[in-house]
């Protein structure tokens, strides 16, 4: 059976706003949900992301609250490109266009580049909530598949249909990541509540054993943070980050900036091993000194 946005988003497909009339040309679909169809666009030679939602209700309070943090002095400025109304099947659908970041997931990240990344990573997703929550929201619907890393460790988050005014009821989340799912707390959106799901993100992020897969599955009687802590003790990156996630999973933080000075504080001085970097350059800077190398033997022979 075809679903409502096959057809509008098949590749080569053009897709014109109702009301502000830009024309943008489907490349591929990213990704679809049960909020919402994200595919990848361009406009000239520029590319964006778009999202349609066929809740207009829920999708026009997620455009609100993601124009709200494009308006601010922070890196989410100017994220919003565009926003109107597309009719699809005789239906009207809201959608909006953002930037799109090319990245990876963070478990392949740093299964590419190493567990040590975490540190660098947990920074900047750290400071990227800092800003949602200066604005007036937590995000909400944090986990894994939200989030893009790239180049060297720069984070993008991509979802915001969890984006939520702080004070009110989360809207939209993924159990595992969720407080309230391992009894620790309300689903308010608070700070805390964004916090909380970082360090699962993290664990799961480090989880080799897949000890989550299990987790998840658990009867709410049997959850507790004590089969959290066993990730943290048999890896050696994630017992180093303990204290932090310890707070973290205890709601003991008053607010990301405080989370924030304290993740720094306690990462501060841990390098990224030469291992983990493997740089393109580098091998090519290696090969070029062993071909130097040879041809001064040969010379000189």
């Amino acid at each position: 059976m075809t679903t409502w946005y096959e057809d509008a988003f098949r590749p080569g497909s053009e897709i014109q706003g109702k009301w502000n009339g830009k024309m943008y040309v489907v490349e591929r679909l990213l990704g679809a949900g049960s909020n919402g169809v994200v595919a990848l666009v361009r406009r000239g030679t520029a590319r964006f992301a778009l999202k349609a939602g066929h809740e207009t209700v829920d999708h026009q309070s997620e455009i609100n609250s993601l124009l709200a943090i494009s308006l601010t002095e922070t890196s989410f400025k100017n994220f919003l490109i565009d926003a109107d109304d597309m009719t699809i099947n005789g239906k009207e659908v809201s959608f909006y266009v953002m930037r799109y970041i090319e990245g990876m997931t963070i478990s392949n990240f740093i299964h590419k580049r190493g567990q040590d990344w975490i540190y660098v990573i947990g920074s900047n997703l750290l400071r990227k909530l800092t800003e949602v929550h200066k604005s007036g929201y937590v995000f909400g619907d944090l986990k894994i598949e939200n989030m893009i890393v790239s180049n060297y460790g720069d984070v993008d988050l991509i979802d915001f249909g969890g984006v939520t005014p702080k004070g009110r009821a989360i809207k939209q989340l993924t159990e595992v990541y969720d407080r309230g799912f391992w009894n620790m707390g309300e689903r308010v959106a608070e700070e805390s509540y964004d916090l909380f799901s970082f360090a699962i993100l993290l664990l799961k992020s480090l989880d080799q054993r897949k000890r989550f897969t299990g987790l998840s599955k658990m009867l709410p009687q049997n959850r507790d943070l004590d089969q959290l802590t066993a990730i943290m003790r048999e890896n050696s990156v994630a017992a180093h980050i303990a204290p932090f996630l310890n707070k973290a999973l205890n709601n003991e933080f008053d607010s990301s900036q405080e989370a924030y000075q304290y993740w720094r504080t306690l990462v501060s001085g841990k390098k990224i091993t030469q291992s983990t970097l493997q740089m393109p350059w580098l091998k090519i800077c290696f090969a070029a000194s062993i071909f130097i190398f040879g041809a001064t033997l040969y010379m000189y022979w």
